[in-house]
């Protein structure tokens, strides 16, 4: 289980230690025999199928406990930049007051609204990072776990089929005893040189295949929605609802004019006249 103290440790790690790895590829040899009727033999040749979403105790652990660690993030960003979000949010009053209702703009208020937002995102965008990191442990560990019970269901698959050809071969020896045969008459090779296996190969996990893949919710693509819903998924808005004063404000914000005009190139930017005057006395 995943704990507030133990985030900032595995979103630290590039990797998996061997211990956590040795403890889901054993669960996984260990779940393997209750998992092999749910997967059916992929074919050859031909394109991979879609296998069917597996959700297994350990899936649901391994989810679960990823995902709580992510919505431990989240809140305590929250937590932590409480007074930042309630200061943004009365400055965005102050932006719109200026630039809607008054109709005067103001570079310099939204200078400051402009600082206090991009210092905002520049904390969310880390508490993303971190949850992307433990989305990614997450998926490893579901990785060794997924590669274990695969390789032990085909290896068992693989020992049945040998099981069942034997007695076949069996009886051809005993037909035919090895001192009977001449190989240069017959133009096989000796008894003593090992067969060749009549069963196909291992065949690895498909790649694109990994039930319980622990993904972020769509709420992570848009931090500044968090301003005004919390990080709860938004609702849609009625018809008549007003604009919020945050989404406004930012929308503001993001959609202000390039000096010059958005098509004219920094070099052909006309240049201030004030000192001209000046400068030919």
């Amino acid at each position: 289980m995943i704990t507030t103290d133990q985030i900032r440790g595995p979103a630290r790690r590039a990797r998996l230690g061997q211990v956590t790895a040795f403890r889901a590829r054993r669960r996984g040899r260990l779940d393997a025999p209750g998992l092999r009727p749910l997967l059916p033999a992929l074919p050859e040749p031909g394109p991979l199928r879609d296998l069917p979403e597996i959700v297994t105790p350990f899936v649901m652990e391994a989810r679960a406990g990823t995902l709580r660690a992510v919505g431990q993030l989240r809140s305590r960003l929250l937590r932590n930049e409480r007074r930042a979000i309630i200061r943004i949010q009365a400055e965005s009053v102050r932006v719109v007051t200026q630039y809607d209702v008054r109709a005067e703009p103001s570079p310099a208020a939204l200078a400051r609204y402009g600082e206090m937002v991009g210092a905002w995102r520049a904390d969310a965008e880390v508490c993303r990072a971190r949850a992307v990191s433990l989305t990614h442990e997450a998926n490893q560990r579901l990785t060794c776990y997924w590669d274990a019970v695969w390789l032990t269901v085909q290896a068992a698959r693989a020992e049945e089929r040998r099981r069942a050809t034997e007695p076949r071969r069996a009886r051809q020896r005993r037909r035919h005893p090895p001192g009977a045969r001449t190989p240069e008459a017959t133009g096989e090779p000796a008894w003593a040189e090992p067969d060749a296996p009549s069963y196909p190969p291992f065949t690895a996990r498909p790649a694109h295949w990994l039930p319980g893949r622990v993904t972020l919710d769509a709420t992570w693509d848009d931090v500044d929605a968090w301003l005004l819903t919390g990080g709860t998924p938004a609702q849609a808005p009625s018809v008549h609802a007003r604009t919020p004063a945050v989404a406004r404000a930012l929308e503001i914000l993001d959609t202000q004019p390039r000096r010059g005009g958005p098509g004219v190139p920094a070099g052909d930017r006309p240049r201030s006249t004030a000192g001209q005057g000046r400068r030919a006395r």
